[in-house]
């Protein structure tokens, strides 16, 4: 007898997976309603391609008639209220895929990429300012003065390489960007524009051409105790408008007290809040960072610390404004570590003998080893001796302390340009002996990556590096045949 399939003939269904291999494309209802099939059951091919046929007619269908109602339901709300109004009935369309980007190693880096993001729809720095000469140079960065295209005003531009940066470096920029935006003050360095390009980072600040300070004053014809009551009225001014919006400079000094023009009677600036920080009414252990000899007690200590490290630094530039020299000094840095935290100075004669009496006391209350006795910027302002020059500050020419500020000034940049000697050679070995990467301190500060404050991957010193060297060795000549 023939075994070939016909309409009438029968399958037998032996195992149970393949019963159950034919029934898993039916719909439920059609399966629930065949019966239960075991090693003897006998079904029709007939019947089941009859019912599977069945269901598939319904379930299509049922889709069609859904489609239907929904075409119909969306072409009645586009006659009466208008293409808009079906939106929110659409499925909305998936996001486009973000473009594959590099591994991001922190989070501050990761920010700041997604910063540039938004570049195509910022203005590029070229396009508004023309750059101009240097200015000044760091590890980082350059300083260069620009003009303003359009209004045709200068500024001083900060360029850094953010190609250089490390993560904490990202950090740090972000947050000094961050910190001079809130500063709008006649006495501190203003913050005009931040911007972001794919490899440089851009501040513009105002320029000021007025030079230090310190140096300014060994150069004028005159300068008495009044003149020193206007300066520290100015320093104590920006420092009060810092306080009061929870900023603390940490680094006050001499080189970061810069005037605004040439011109007699110019503003005092303060400068350089990239070691500044954000804080709290309350005290907490924020690091190690500031210039050795304007350092406070409780800095030195590892105390908590807020505000009151700047009323102290404070208290040694105007001990300084007032002889010529510090109140604490010392070759050996432990020793001078050791001064500041005991408060040990004094005032010797015959140089302190002609200053007045009030002036002596606002340095101790700003000198005052404790932080919480320790005078605030804005009961400084309200002392006679600042508030009253006129009537209490003596207006006696001080030429010693001109004199001695004229030595002051050659030692420190002495200090600085041997500091500096030795930190470029410092690199320039590491570079030379070592892939990995190593650090160097500044001043006591800061830490930064050796190559990355080179610039370069480890290899012999290159000619930028040798021409530091040399231009240092040249400054600290010239400034060593002063002495």
């Amino acid at each position: 007898m023939s075994t070939s399939s016909s309409s009438n003939s029968e399958i037998n269904i032996d195992h149970k997976s393949d019963t159950l291999r034919g029934q898993q494309h039916l719909p439920v209802a059609v399966t629930n309603s065949l019966p239960k099939v075991g090693p003897k059951n006998h079904i029709p091919r007939s019947e089941i391609s009859k019912r599977k046929w069945a269901s598939e007619e319904c379930y299509i269908g049922e889709k069609r008639q859904r489609a239907t109602n929904q075409i119909n339901l969306l072409t009645h709300l586009q006659q009466q209220e208008g293409p808009s109004s079906i939106q929110h009935h659409l499925r909305p369309p998936l996001p486009p895929l973000p473009p594959p980007t590099a591994t991001l190693v922190s989070p501050a880096e990761q920010l700041y990429h997604q910063q540039l993001a938004m570049m195509n729809a910022c203005t590029r720095f070229s396009d508004n300012y023309d750059v101009k000469e240097e200015l000044g140079k760091g590890a980082f960065s350059v300083v260069r003065r620009c003009v303003h295209k359009t209004s045709g005003q200068e500024f001083a531009a900060k360029i850094i390489n953010t190609k250089k940066l490390s993560a904490r470096d990202f950090q740090k920029l972000e947050r000094e960007a961050r910190i001079c935006r809130k500063l709008q003050h006649p006495n501190i360095v203003r913050l005009h524009e931040s911007i972001q390009e794919e490899s440089f980072h851009y501040l513009v600040f105002d320029l000021v051409t007025g030079g230090e300070l310190f140096e300014d004053i060994v150069a004028r014809e005159f300068y008495s105790e009044a003149d020193a009551s206007h300066c520290i009225q100015q320093i104590l001014e920006s420092i009060a408008y810092c306080h009061s919006n929870g900023i603390v400079h940490r680094d006050l000094k001499p080189e970061n007290l810069l005037l605004a023009s040439k011109a007699k009677g110019a503003a005092v600036k303060l400068a350089d809040f990239g070691l500044a920080i954000e804080v709290n009414d309350s005290e907490a252990w924020h690091g190690f960072a500031g210039t050795p000899g304007y350092l406070s007690p409780e800095v030195l200590k590892k105390d908590p610390y807020s505000k009151p490290v700047d009323i102290w630094a404070c208290g040694v530039i105007l001990y300084i404004l007032l002889v010529g020299y510090p109140p604490f000094w010392d070759e050996d840095q432990h020793r001078l570590y050791a001064q500041i935290k005991a408060g040990a100075y004094d005032y010797p004669s015959p140089e302190w003998d002609t200053v007045t009496p009030e002036a002596k006391s606002l340095i101790d209350s700003m000198l005052t080893v404790n932080p919480k006795k320790r005078i605030t910027a804005d009961q400084a302002l309200k002392v006679p001796w600042i508030c009253n020059r006129e009537r209490v500050a003596s207006a006696i020419h001080r030429q010693d302390t001109v004199d001695c500020l004229k030595k002051f000034n050659a030692r420190r940049k002495l200090k600085a340009a041997i500091s500096a000697v030795k930190m470029v050679t410092r690199m320039s070995g590491v570079l030379r002996t070592s892939d990995s990467t190593g650090s160097v301190a500044s001043n006591g500060s800061t830490t930064h990556d050796a190559s990355q404050i080179a610039g370069t991957s480890s290899q012999p010193t290159s000619p930028a590096a040798e021409g530091a060297i040399l231009t240092t060795m040249i400054a600290t000549r010239n400034l060593s045949s002063k002495f």
